[in-house]
């Protein structure tokens, strides 16, 4: 579950519950730092941190943070089935905090911000064994910089600026805070609704793309061809471009019905911004639309960045297995930096 959709359901939350955030891992960690759940105080569970002993020993600690009402840092260790001293053979450790979540005001807000597509970063001191009062307050900080929620705190710029560039969650060595970014949901256009759009539109929903088809004919466009949550638009297939927001955390994929229209979108696409996009085709085909739109004078840097043919080769025929082709490369591009 992305993060965003897990925090508006926390932002609604009536009950004493806890959030999770994996803050470090090492070796072989099921989850990469920034992964979150939901604890409940029956030890149920809303997301995941990998599973196993980990994700066990983190719902343990956060039932008992919500009946004792603090916070707490935990740190969990993995380790193979046999061990030589006390070196693992395989295996790595897991440290994440454990926030009481009762501060629903900063998860609304930051729901808010995330549902409009505006990235935040929440700010929570890291819980520390201490006594006496302890400041458990959280601060929402925009994309720019700015606290839109939460008393004025003198906010560590370098760490700020690292997790925003680094979408990682970061400890202040001045303030001892967490800097957790959080970032609005993947968007996927899919420009064609035919048996490869519709295949990718069914398979991308479970992948935390918020999708939206898009088809200039009325029946590829029917919303009853496709899950619920996925949006259809229908028109010409540059206005329907023009018109989307598109940005850093956008993915498009060209699955249009025939040459022209493919050639339409590219021209289209040339000229926004996009974490990923690509069109499907032969290798005589795609070598014709590139070599038409580099002819017309769009930059050659931004046309190598198109991907083309798309999907990773794995011998695929049918819509589905050509699908998973392709979404297989959107979650390299999502996951891998670029070199």
């Amino acid at each position: 579950m992305h993060s965003s959709e897990l925090l508006k359901l926390l932002s609604r939350q009536d009950d004493p519950c806890a959030l999770v955030v994996v803050i470090e891992a090492k070796g072989s960690a099921p989850r990469h730092p920034g992964s979150r759940m939901i604890v409940m105080p029956d030890g149920k569970t809303i997301g995941t941190i990998g599973g196993g002993a980990v994700e066990a020993q983190a719902i343990g600690e956060a039932v008992s943070c919500i009946a004792s009402g603090t916070d707490r840092l935990i740190v969990a260790d993995m380790l193979g089935e046999k061990a030589l001293g006390a070196d693992p053979i395989c295996g790595g450790s897991v440290t994440a905090a454990i926030f009481l979540a009762d501060e629903m005001g900063a998860y609304i807000k930051a729901a808010a911000c995330l549902e409009r597509g505006e990235p935040v970063v929440l700010v929570s001191p890291l819980p520390v064994v201490a006594t006496g009062a302890v400041d458990r307050s959280i601060a929402v900080i925009n994309a720019v910089g700015d606290i839109v929620y939460g008393s004025s705190v003198k906010l560590d710029k370098a760490v700020l600026k690292q997790a925003v560039e680094t979408g990682l969650p970061v400890v202040s060595e001045l303030d001892g805070r967490l800097y957790d970014p959080l970032v609005p949901r993947d968007r996927l256009l899919i420009l064609g609704g035919g048996h490869v759009g519709q295949a990718l539109a069914i398979l991308a929903v479970n992948l935390d793309f918020q999708v939206c088809v898009a088809d200039s004919r009325l029946e590829f466009a029917e919303p009853g061809r496709f899950p619920a949550g996925v949006e259809t638009r229908l028109g010409g297939y540059t206005d329907l471009i023009e018109a989307f927001p598109t940005g850093a955390t956008t993915y498009v994929v060209v699955v249009s019905p025939g040459h022209s229209t493919d050639l339409e979108c590219v021209r289209a696409l040339l000229r926004r911004e996009y974490r990923y996009a690509g069109f499907i085709g032969s290798r005589r085909k795609v070598r014709m639309i590139l070599d038409q739109v580099v002819s017309e004078g769009f930059p050659v840097d931004k046309v190598k960045a198109l991907r083309a043919p798309i999907g990773v080769d794995i011998g695929a025929e049918t819509p589905a297995e050509i699908a998973v082709a392709i979404l297989a490369e959107l979650i390299a591009a999502r996951r891998i930096p670029p070199v």
